[in-house]
């Protein structure tokens, strides 16, 4: 195959349009962006910004650095965890109050 027609094929398989809302452990995640990327070593990666929902909470946007979903998932269910155990812990002050 020539290099021009290389440069030709599409190389996106799929295309995700953000802000995407979800629930997950009884909290309400918006993933906002997603930036892909290839690591020094050649493995695809994505920076997932996002923000967490709960018990009238918000949290500001932080990012995740992911291979797939299956590892987003396992990451914000960490998250999730985390902001709940600060809230329930009376560290409410760390979140916006939402509602």
């Amino acid at each position: 195959m020539s290099r021009r027609a290389a440069l030709a094929e599409p190389t996106v398989t799929k295309i995700i349009v953000t802000p995407i809302e979800t629930a997950l452990d009884d909290a309400k995640v918006r993933i906002v962006g997603v930036v892909p990327y290839t690591r020094y070593d050649g493995a695809r990666r994505y920076i997932v910004s996002c923000s967490v929902e709960w018990g009238g909470y918000r949290s500001g946007n932080f990012t995740l650095d992911v291979a797939d979903g299956v590892e987003l998932e396992r990451k914000l269910k960490v998250e999730v965890a985390r902001m709940k155990l600060a809230i329930l812990s009376g560290h409410e002050h760390l979140f916006a109050k939402v509602g």
